[in-house]
């Protein structure tokens, strides 16, 4: 039985104005294109529906949806697009849509989302047509920053296709796809006097909410009733000097972070003997604020000249990996929580930051500084964190891509010199009782299964991953006349294979290409973990931050010579994540957030909320899942403040802080993350619902 019907559904949903899909029409097959999917008209419990089922494999499966005659939907003051859809099969799914087809990757994101459906739910997915409900007329081409105000997210006069897909499905996946809508429409507003739409603090300028900054005395005043809050709590401490368990089992004591396994769960264990659990933000850091200035100088109101006190806060931009500033490096740009924090506490705003940070952690009930904080910060031995190495310089395998860029080939001798010279240069907690361990890179570009070892055969013939492959195949098939007859394949010699760049046909070429995909990964993670102990014997290696392109071969590469496997996992619950059938380890999570639109932010993050509140309730159902699940032993959430409404130096501009631009607690926020923190523990080993 559907949780609701299709009438339901329409009942909640007035403001729809025009039909774009609909399953109880006339059925127009020709509007339809599958990529590996089977369809077929069906009824159900909510009336007449499109079932969609995958097959076996997968990947890169699509039903996409075309308008009439090719001709663009008429979209262009639509606010929303809306599709009802229901999960028909016996297992929890994910439903995604994706609203065109524009071929940039970041847009074509922007333009999509996606559900989670247990059996037999009926739900609807909504995606966005632009940053706000409203647009500038005439239109202001901002630039900088992935969500702006008064902008759409892509042309909506060009909007051809809808697509639809089941998201991450390993098995057969069936849902039901009722009806399609265009919900809205976008209001017109004046742009006359929209710029400067940033204030001097930093904030969006044409809006008030609940906890903006107007003056600096706020400021002060806000900061002398934070304090006198914390103060006076009576909360019960159950904390360690580590953040450990006090009142927890006592395990073996080392003097430094390890992990094992208590009572069916995975559990680290803090210098003490106490059983811990990291629960930590990233990017601790006042400098995480930085927005580029130079282009941009009309979007700010009341910018410090350099000799002001509030000018010691401009810096050079030296890094953009993607958005308006990459080509323009070096350029200006300015951290208005620094200057915030100096409005505040004068010439010793670093000191008072520094202390502040560390109160707020504790009474948060937080114990972990993630991945890049401040290193002053960790050096001060009051909260446990996490080191963090970025393996810069190595030789690249030429035929890869990716979105943080190509992968390290690691079979170039020059890859394991890199990497031992980056331990050292970024080794700071190496050898302290207060340093867990260390990330080592983020968000790989792993892809599919055998993905690399293509990349390596599209690359020259002097790359050393394409060697070593080629050196593999001749060991195995010997002549090259049995490879050909394997892959089906035509190459006249090895040396041919060598030389090729292009390679086409290698279906029949796959458990080749996974095998020295599996191996890459391999030597990858050995090599980088016999270089961190080197460095550092006593701190674990935290893996690399898995993150949307993996698979069981990297994480089974992964789970041999790291501590503890990591991923940056971007959903609303990681209760049931698992690493694949046979591989038992502790997980960590490395990223995971919550953001809304409702205090002046454009773009709420990878994760959407409603609210503040709905934040709240967001981080505490993660949070209960992560303690629920057996192997998971820490969630770091990304990150402590809020970026800049005008993005940061590769334009992510999301709300996603605990305190704001002006350093200033999200209350509804870390109400609902002291509640579940203060207990975590109990609810880790079971005594507490």
């Amino acid at each position: 039985m559907l949780w609701s019907s299709c009438a339901d559904q329409r009942m909640t949903n007035s403001d729809r104005t025009s039909l774009l899909f609909d399953a109880q029409g006339s059925l127009d097959t020709s509007r339809l294109q599958v990529s590996g999917l089977d369809y077929q008209l069906i009824n159900t419990d909510g009336g007449e529906g499109l079932r969609i089922c995958t097959n076996e494999e997968v990947k890169g499966q699509f039903l996409t949806l075309r308008s009439a005659a090719n001709q663009p939907w008429e979209l262009g003051d639509t606010w929303q697009v809306q599709a009802v859809v229901s999960n028909i099969g016996s297992e929890p799914m994910q439903a995604e849509m994706f609203v065109g087809n524009d071929p940039d990757g970041l847009v074509r994101w922007y333009c999509s989302d996606y559900i989670d459906l247990v059996p037999g739910q009926m739900d609807t997915i909504t995606v966005n047509l632009a940053w706000t409900p409203w647009i500038n007329e005439p239109a202001v081409p901002l630039v900088g920053m992935r969500g702006a105000p008064g902008m759409t997210k892509t042309d909506l006069a060009k909007i051809q296709s809808i697509q639809f897909r089941p998201r991450y499905a390993t098995r057969e996946t069936v849902f039901v796809l009722h009806d399609v809508w265009a919900v809205g429409s976008l209001q017109s507003h004046s742009s006359e006097s929209f710029l400067p739409f940033i204030d001097s603090f930093g904030q969006y300028k044409h809006q008030d909410w609940p906890g903006k900054t107007h003056s600096t005395q706020e400021l002060k005043d806000n900061y002398t009733q934070e304090i006198e809050t914390m103060s006076a709590s009576k909360s019960g401490w159950i904390f360690d000097p580590y953040g450990g368990y006090a009142q927890g089992p006592l395990r073996k004591a080392t003097g430094f972070f390890r992990v094992e396994k208590y009572e069916g769960k995975w559990w680290m264990v803090d210098p003490e003997g106490r059983l811990f659990w990291s629960n930590g933000l990233n990017c601790v850091n006042a400098n995480m604020t930085l927005t580029g200035i130079d282009g941009r100088e009309d979007y700010f109101e009341g910018l410090p000249t350099e000799l002001e006190p509030l000018g010691q806060f401009y810096r050079a931009g030296t890094w953009a990996s993607h958005g308006f500033y990459k080509d323009k490096i070096p350029f200006q740009s300015y951290s208005f929580l620094e200057a915030n924090l100096y409005r505040t506490f004068g010439d010793t705003w670093k000191e008072e930051f520094l202390d502040l940070t560390h109160r707020r952690m504790r009474y948060w009930g937080m114990n972990t500084l993630g991945n890049v904080s401040d290193a002053q910060l960790k050096a001060q031995q009051r909260t446990p964190y996490v080191g963090t190495v970025w393996i810069r310089n190595t030789p690249k395998i030429e035929g890869s891509e990716g979105f943080w860029g190509k992968f390290h080939d690691v079979f170039d001798p020059a890859f394991r010199l890199a990497v031992r010279d980056n331990m050292a240069s970024q080794r700071q907690g190496a050898g302290d009782p207060w340093c867990m361990g260390f990330f080592v890179d983020n968000e790989m570009s792993w892809g599919l299964k055998g993905s690399l070892a293509i990349a390596a055969l599209h690359s020259p013939a002097t790359q050393a991953s394409k060697i070593e492959f080629v050196k593999d195949l001749q060991e195995k098939y010997i002549d090259i006349k049995a490879l050909n007859g394997a892959w089906k394949t035509d190459y006249a010699s090895w040396q041919d294979l060598l030389i090729r760049q292009e390679h086409e046909g290698l279906e029949n070429a796959q458990s080749d290409l996974n095998a020295f995909y599996g191996k890459i990964a391999e030597t990858y993670f050995r090599i980088v973990s016999e270089e961190l102990h080197r460095i550092a014997p006593n701190q674990m290696y935290l893996g690399c931050r898995f993150a949307w392109a993996n698979n069981d071969l990297t994480v089974a590469a992964a789970a041999e010579y790291c501590d503890i496997v990591s991923f940056n996992k971007y959903e609303y619950s990681i209760a049931n994540l698992s690493l694949p059938t046979g591989i038992d380890r502790p997980i960590m999570i490395g990223e995971y957030h919550f953001g809304a639109t409702d205090r002046g932010h454009t773009h709420p993050g990878v994760k959407v909320a409603k609210n503040q509140a709905d934040r709240g309730h967001k981080y505490a159902e993660y949070i209960r899942g992560a303690l629920a699940n057996p192997q998971i032993v820490g969630a770091h959430w990304f990150q402590y403040t809020d970026q800049a409404v005008t993005g940061r130096e590769d334009g992510e501009n999301y709300n996603v802080g605990f305190v704001t631009i002006t350093n200033t607690p999200y209350q509804e926020l870390v109400d609902s993350v002291r509640m579940v923190n203060h207990q975590m523990y109990q609810r880790r080993l079971g005594s507490t619902e």
